[in-house]
C-alpha cells in the first residue's frame, strides 16, 4: 500500500502543486496505514474502516476531522479504481461518515462475546483476545508486547506498556487472563525473538494478522465484532462497576480524560442507574 500512496500523493502534487491537499491527504493516509499496515489496498474491508474510525475517535478527534480522513481514503481508492476497476472503496457513506456527535463502538452483548470465545480454541489467540476484552489492550499494544513487559510472578498479574511520549502504563490482568497467557507461554517456541505472540514462522504477529484472525473467528461464530469493540466492552464494564473516571483513563491509556468521559456519557444504563439511585436518596428526605 505504501507505494500506491506515494504514487497517489505525487499525482495530487502534479495536479495542483500549490495546494495543501497532497500534504493533508498524505498525513491522513499515513494514519490509515497505522491501522491496516502495508497491505494490498484491495484487501482492506469495511471492518478495517470501522477500526480506523475508532482509532481516531479514541484519540479525541472530532467527527469533522475523522470525516476528512475518510475523504482522503475515498479519494485514494478512486485513484486506484481509475487504474483497476476491480478495486472497490471500503468506505461506505451510510455506515462510516459521522454526524456532529462523536460515535463510539456499539456495546457488545454478552451473548456475542460468549459465542466468539466458544470458537477460539487456539491458546495463543485466546490469550490475545482476552487481553483486549478483560484488560482493554489495543491491537497495536498486543502486537508490540515483549517478554520483558510481562510480570506474571506478581499478583495481580501485570504488564508494562509504552504509551505516547514514552510514558509507561501499567496494565493489570484478571486471574483468567493471566492464566491464559501463562498457558500460551508454556507452549511458546523458544526463540531469540522477544515478541510475546509469535506466528508459526516465529515472527511477531502484526496488527493485520490479529485483525484477520478475529474476522475468521467472528465468521465462524456468526457474530460481527471489531477488535476495538472488545476494548470498548472492557471500558463499558468499568463504568458499570463504578470505577472512577481517572482510574479508567489510566487503565485505558487515554491521553485526554475527555475521551474517557465519552464512554460514561454514552452509557445509558449507567445514567439510568445513577438517576434511580439519586431519586431514592432525594425522596427519602421528602
Amino acid at each position: 500500500m505504501f507505494s500506491d500512496i506515494h504514487r497517489f500523493v505525487n499525482w495530487l502534487r502534479r495536479r495542483n502543486p500549490h495546494a495543501d491537499t497532497a500534504k493533508s491527504y498524505r498525513y491522513h493516509l499515513h494514519k490509515f496505514t497505522e491501522v491496516v499496515g502495508d497491505c494490498p489496498p484491495e484487501t482492506v474491508t469495511l471492518h478495517d474502516i470501522d477500526d480506523f474510525i475508532e482509532f481516531q475517535a479514541e484519540r479525541g478527534l472530532k467527527s469533522s476531522s475523522i470525516n476528512r480522513s475518510l475523504t482522503a481514503v475515498t479519494s485514494f481508492y478512486r485513484f486506484l479504481a481509475d487504474e483497476d476497476s476491480t478495486i472497490e472503496c471500503p468506505v461506505l457513506r451510510h455506515r462510516h461518515w459521522l454526524r456532529d456527535h462523536q460515535r463510539l463502538p456499539r456495546a457488545v452483548p454478552q451473548t456475542e462475546v460468549e459465542k466468539l470465545f466458544a470458537v477460539i480454541h487456539d491458546i495463543r489467540d485466546r490469550a490475545i483476545f482476552l487481553l483486549m476484552l478483560r484488560s482493554g489492550l489495543r491491537v497495536s499494544e498486543v502486537s508490540k508486547l515483549r517478554l520483558q513487559d510481562l510480570f506474571l510472578e506478581e499478583r495481580p498479574f501485570r504488564l508494562r506498556l509504552q504509551g505516547k511520549n514514552g510514558k509507561e502504563r501499567a496494565v493489570y490482568l484478571s486471574a483468567k487472563t493471566g492464566e491464559a497467557l501463562q498457558q500460551y507461554l508454556a507452549q511458546r517456541p523458544q526463540t531469540c525473538n522477544t515478541a510475546v505472540f509469535l506466528t508459526y514462522a516465529l515472527k511477531g504477529i502484526g496488527v493485520r494478522g490479529i485483525q484477520k484472525r478475529l474476522q475468521r473467528y467472528c465468521q465462524k461464530a456468526g457474530v460481527t465484532l471489531t477488535a476495538h469493540q472488545l476494548r470498548h466492552n472492557f471500558a463499558n464494564n468499568l463504568v458499570l462497576a463504578d470505577v472512577p473516571v481517572t482510574s479508567i483513563q489510566k487503565l485505558l491509556g487515554h491521553v485526554w480524560v475527555g475521551t474517557t468521559q465519552n464512554y460514561i456519557a454514552a452509557n445509558d444504563a449507567k445514567v439510568k442507574a445513577d438517576f434511580i439511585k439519586a431519586s431514592e436518596w432525594l425522596e427519602a428526605w421528602q
